[in-house]
């Protein structure tokens, strides 16, 4: 009679365990799918860090590009050409030295100067921004281009670094305030 309730416990004791292996191999597997679905997730301070590094990027990018001289398109190309991806560094070098060079005889000199950044959207390796930029030029009788602009900046991180894959203008619509509008 012992025999049998030391084998009675024994199963029940074997149920137990096997049905506690189950229930922990359950729970494992919907936290591992959770996790799968979910996603890495960054930390916020990284994620602030990754944006900084996004905004510093987009900065020194539409500031290099808006300011040259055309007597020296050589620092030009040099200074800008380490800001972008290899195929956009090549479409840079092919068109800048012939538009620029239009403008060798006026001597035009243009300063970039970068208002606001705003990340739009980013991940691991990739981002979108928007930058304000005003642009100066020299002499002030010649303004090539508008004197504001907004771009929308696309970059990919490539070892480390964020480099600029595409950009284009963002049209600001202008209205004149009607009479009666506030200002």
């Amino acid at each position: 009679m012992d025999d049998a309730r030391s084998r009675g416990g024994a199963v029940i004791r074997g149920r137990s365990i096997v049905v506690g292996l189950v229930v922990v191999t359950l729970v494992a597997l919907a936290a591992g799918v959770a996790l799968l679905v979910r996603g890495p997730q960054i930390p916020a301070s990284a994620d602030s860090a990754s944006r900084q590094d996004v905004r510093a990027a987009t900065e020194r990018f539409a500031t290099a590009i808006n300011s040259y001289d055309v007597t020296d398109l050589d620092e030009y190309v040099e200074r800008v050409e380490p800001l972008l991806t290899d195929e956009l560094a090549e479409q840079f070098k092919a068109s800048t030295r012939d538009l620029l060079a239009k403008f060798e005889a006026a001597k035009i000199v243009s300063k970039g100067k970068v208002g606001q950044v705003a990340v739009d959207s980013i991940d691991r390796d990739s981002a979108e921004a928007i930058a304000a930029i005003t642009i100066s030029t020299e002499p002030e009788d010649v303004q090539y281009g508008q004197p504001r602009l907004r771009w929308r900046v696309s970059l990919v991180k490539k070892d480390g670094d964020w480099l600029v894959e595409n950009f284009s203008n963002v049209t600001v619509a202008t209205t004149a305030p009607e009479e009666g509008d506030a200002p």
